[in-house]
């Protein structure tokens, strides 16, 4: 097979054009200045305001506190040279999408305009706040107006409202975030205008014009993980940002506890703590110098979640069970700490009458109650989702994990009881055996964690505080250790060492189209214990669903498919196999087992074919229509694309699942899930200014040891494609093969879509029936309509087939197989999608 190339030649790869480009960077780069002025004027705007005001230290200019010029002044200024250059980096991003979004004009308005309207409605909320509600801070009080991020995040707003759909919701997803956790963790002024901003910008994008159609719901897998993985990253550095800039006002700061040591609570009266203490030899008379040791090991039990976000992130099983039970023990801990540390606040509440003492109090209690629900909603959102993080761990794995918790549990326990036993002269009460076994669960807890009221001994010589600080810091060294080689080790993956040996079969041997599909994430192998060949299989609901056919160097052993079905017995399955070609049909009919074609797979033959004659005449003209508009297509791998290109990919093919009405389908359905793999090809289609608006993926298809041809497995578009975009990309594609000396090609097989030539009263009630099911998933997935795309290119078709052991179990073969297609599928969800679907049929009709 012949190196990546591309088809046809792009225009920059010749000296000619290369130099024609480089001699027009200059006039290209003004114009895009000239397309981005405003946003170049918003960051000249807030580069010399800022610069003046830190040489000049202007605080205010005007009289009053909705000062017109004060609100201005603090939209564009920065008090800090390192904040500055965040926010003019912030500015370029943020005012230069927007403007190519809606425009400059109203670039401007939005930024000045809006950021004038959160710095009056700020003003007016912190007055409210003072005087309705002073037993509630939930805030710093504003002084003068918005800051420049909250003109940015009312212009970002702003701008989702003329974005598509996916970045429609990205934009407002990560705005809301941002803007809710500077407030509820840090809460500083500032915080407030950004929360303000949310709506000021969203109402802004729908007076200018823009589309006022909510963010769409419907994610694929990885986007939905993608969220997930935020939701605990951001749970993961909130105490960082209540710690190192909380005002100590927000609801969570209570989570401000990273730099909190309970031995700071404590001064020297400790060493005359009990009636018969001894003085302190050589006394600590500064417990607040600890604070820092404290906070570095307060800050490993949230690198552990930062870890699970990124197995999240990787779609890992495990990683969002440990995220679940870090969330869940904090949410314990959390009411544990009321418990013991919070009644005397609750008393003191009851008591109180300052109204200084009263807002305190409220302001504690508040805060308590808000920083234990929010663990246990995370924890919850988590479970309800915990289907898009589908691959497990390997049982030896996650056995390492288990025993390398309980022993470091163990070790550093013993080590802080030879420690304190060895060094009790340091600590104040001298510690009885009794209550220092009792209190060996806290020495693994982190320092910061543990309230004052549960130290029943504290150290207060340089060995004793040794001895108390180093149990936990080695304890959650070892756990993040642990979790790292959880999450991220080579063999962490359940599955990995049976799927490399399944990998070797299918590339020494052969497979049917699907063959490659066996390889991907989900599957079981079944390895035959006498020849060289291997099922992939999914069990659903007591069913081993197979993956098409047998594969490897024997597949075509007649013994494979009865082996299959004896082991699949030994285990209490019925076997079904599923998706299997004519030829494997054949060889399963000794079984005895009634058939039932499930799809249609369209094969072209690339030594031969031509888009020549009349039925073939949309894939000419769509290739004439390419070569006039300048289109091209590239085939290439996903290794070899950029950042840039593979997020294009991704946007693409998320706005497409966008738009379906059921969730994202797999099993024998291909994702950008799978593109990411060497022996995956990708046809690129870029229109004139090298933009990627189609993308094709195409998986090996192995014969006798060597890869003899590609299928066709994901095919995606953008709206604005040309018409006809995917038949110039299917038409280069055989061009590609014919070249690289292929002789199969496969346009894949179209579920439930069949070209039959049974007479209507000769076919069965079961036929009649999928014909009915197909026709209800049409307007949502287009099975039909894509097998009708396929007729353009005069294929050959042939039938793949589902073979059962009995008939009377195809209600239940039909549920486990909707179970492969969509993982973690409920029975209330099922009902609700049969409703989408039935809505959908009876609104395409119409």
């Amino acid at each position: 097979m012949s190196q990546v190339s591309t088809l046809p030649e792009r225009a920059a790869e010749t000296p000619e054009a290369s130099r024609a480009m480089s001699a027009s960077r200059p006039r290209g780069a003004a114009a895009f200045l000239r397309r981005r002025l405003g946003t170049v004027s918003v960051a000249a705007a807030v580069t010399i305001v800022s610069l003046v005001t830190m040489r000049a230290d202007v605080e205010r200019v005007g009289t009053g506190p909705f000062d017109l010029r004060d609100m201005l002044l603090a939209l564009l200024r920065v008090d800090h040279p390192t904040t500055l250059a965040v926010v003019l980096a912030v500015t370029l991003v943020v005012c230069g999408f927007a403007e190519g979004a809606f425009g400059t004009r109203r670039l401007l308005m939005t930024f000045f305009g809006g950021g004038i309207v959160v710095g009056v409605v700020g003003l007016a909320v912190g007055v409210f706040e003072a005087q309705v509600i002073p037993a509630i801070p939930l805030n710093d009080m504003p002084v003068s107006g918005a800051p420049p991020i909250a003109g940015l995040l009312t212009v970002a707003m702003a701008a989702s409202c003329f974005a598509s759909p996916l970045w429609r919701r990205r934009i407002r997803l990560g705005s809301v975030v941002f803007a809710l956790t500077l407030f509820l963790y840090a809460a500083s002024a500032s915080d407030l205008y950004t929360l303000i901003a949310l709506p000021v910008g969203a109402g802004a994008g729908l007076l200018l014009g823009g589309s006022s159609a909510p963010g769409v719901l419907r994610s694929s897998l990885r986007e939905k993980r993608v969220l997930l993985a935020a939701l605990t990253a951001i749970i993961a550095v909130g105490p960082i940002i209540a710690t190192l800039w909380g005002s100590g006002a927000g609801l969570l700061s209570v989570y401000g506890w990273l730099s909190y040591d309970p031995l700071a609570t404590v001064n020297d009266v400790v060493c005359a703590i009990g009636s018969d203490a001894a003085p302190c030899p050589s006394p600590v008379t500064d417990y607040a110098e600890l604070q820092p040791w404290a906070g570095w090991i307060a800050l490993l039990p949230q690198l552990v979640l930062l870890i699970a976000a990124w197995g999240i992130l990787r779609g890992r099983r495990g990683a969002l069970h440990l995220a679940v039970v870090v969330n869940v023990l904090t949410f314990v801990a959390m009411v544990g700490l009321v418990a013991v540390s919070e009644i005397d606040t609750l008393e003191q509440l009851a008591d109180a009458r300052a109204a200084f003492a009263v807002a305190d109090a409220w302001q504690t209690v508040l805060s308590m109650v808000v920083g234990a629900l929010l663990p246990l909603a995370a924890a919850v959102i988590l479970l309800r989702f915990r289907s898009a993080a589908q691959i497990p761990s390997a049982r030896a794995v996650r056995r390492r994990f288990v025993a390398t918790i309980a022993g470091a549990a163990a070790a550093c326990s013993a080590l802080a009881l030879v420690g304190i036993l060895a060094f009790s002269g340091g600590f104040r009460p001298w510690p009885d055996l009794s209550t220092l076994i009792a209190s060996l669960p806290l020495r693994l807890v982190p320092p910061s964690l543990l309230p004052a009221e549960a130290l029943a001994f504290v150290p207060v010589t340089g060995a004793a505080q040794a001895a108390w600080y180093l149990p936990p810091l080695l304890f959650w060294i070892a756990v993040v250790i642990a979790t790292a080689r959880f999450i991220a080790g080579s063999r962490a993956e359940a599955g990995t060492p049976d799927r490399e040996r399944a990998r070797t079969l299918l590339s020494t041997g052969s497979g049917d189209t699907l063959g490659h599909m066996a390889l991907w994430e989900g599957n079981s192998y079944w390895f035959s214990p006498d020849v060289r060949a291997a099922v992939a299989y999914r069990v659903r609901g007591g069913f081993a669903v197979t993956l098409g056919g047998p594969f490897g160097p024997d597949r075509d052993a007649e013994t494979v498919g009865r082996d299959f079905v004896d082991f699949c017995e030994r285990h209490g399955w019925t076997p079904v196999f599923y998706s299997v070609d004519e030829a494997d049909r054949t060889r399963l009919e000794p079984l005895g087992w009634p058939r039932l074609q499930v799809a249609e797979e369209a094969f072209l033959d690339p030594t031969t074919w031509t888009p020549a004659g009349k039925k073939r005449q949309d894939v000419r003209t769509a290739t004439n229509r390419a070569e006039r508009e300048g289109v091209t297509a590239e085939w290439t791998r996903w290794s070899a694309l950029s950042f840039l290109e593979r997020s294009a990919i991704r946007d693409i093919s998320e706005a497409w699942v966008a738009d379906k009405t059921i969730p994202e389908m797999g099993f024998t359905l291909g994702s950008t899930e799978q593109i990411d793999d060497t022996s995956v090809r990708l046809l690129l289609a870029r229109d004139a200014h090298g933009r990627i608006v189609a993308f094709t993926s195409w998986i090996p298809i192995h014969r006798e040891g060597a890869v003899a041809g590609y299928a066709l497995d994901v095919m995606r578009r953008r709206d604005e494609a040309m018409n006809g975009v995917m038949e110039f990309l299917i038409g280069r594609a055989v061009e590609q093969l014919r070249a690289d000396g292929m002789t199969v090609m496969s346009l894949s097989g179209s579920p439930l879509a069949r070209h039959s030539t049974v007479a209507e009263h000769e076919r069965s009630p079961l036929d009649r029936g999928l014909d009915t099911l197909s026709a209800l998933l049409e307007p949502a997935y287009g099975f039909r309509s894509l097998a009708n795309f396929k007729k353009k290119f005069q294929p050959d078709f042939s039938p793949m087939w589902m073979v059962y052991p009995d008939a009377t179990q195809l209600p239940a073969i039909a549920i486990a197989l909707i179970r492969c297609y969509i993982p973690g599928l409920t029975l209330r969800q099922a009902a609700q999608l049969g409703g989408a679907l039935r809505r959908a049929r009876e609104g395409a009709a119409v």
